[in-house]
């Protein structure tokens, strides 16, 4: 009896010791908070948003507005890498879209041809798409701009 528990003490203290290591030395999850204002990737949208302007009256107001969304890290991993010529679209392009949309449509062409009101509307962009879909960004690009 002796010889066993000689034999089978140090083979449990030893399987005790590595799982003990295992679960002290196991990485902590990551901090949310941190990723989600880490800058990641940028994301390019494909196709310049052109929109009718809130100025009303009889000559209607268009903007044609390219963007790229800088995403935080805590998001990157729904930008795939691009591959050749081919442009990434990512899952929530739809929801980005109808956005940018929305917001660009509340403004007028005055408000839109000074600097204040274009970087207004960048944070409008981020704030509704951080609001409304499970991509988190944190700045917004213009890659073309023109107001008519």
């Amino acid at each position: 009896m002796k010889k066993k528990l000689l034999i089978i003490g140090p083979v449990l203290l030893l399987v005790l010791a590595v799982v003990a290591k295992m679960f002290l030395l196991a990485p902590a999850p990551p901090d949310e908070k941190a990723l989600a204002k880490e800058p990641g990737p940028i994301y390019t949208m494909s196709e310049p948003f052109v929109v009718n302007l809130a100025d009303g009256g009889d000559a209607p107001h268009f903007a044609k507005v390219g963007i790229a969304l800088r995403v935080s890290m805590l998001s990157a991993a729904e930008v795939p890498a691009s591959e050749g010529a081919d442009p990434v679209v990512i899952e929530a392009d739809p929801e980005l879209r109808d956005i940018v949309i929305a917001t660009l449509q509340k403004h007028t062409s005055a408000e839109l041809s000074h600097p204040r009101g274009r970087a207004s509307v960048k944070k409008q962009i981020v704030a509704e798409v951080n609001k409304h879909t499970d991509l988190k960004i944190l700045d917004v690009y213009y890659t073309e701009f023109a107001v008519q």
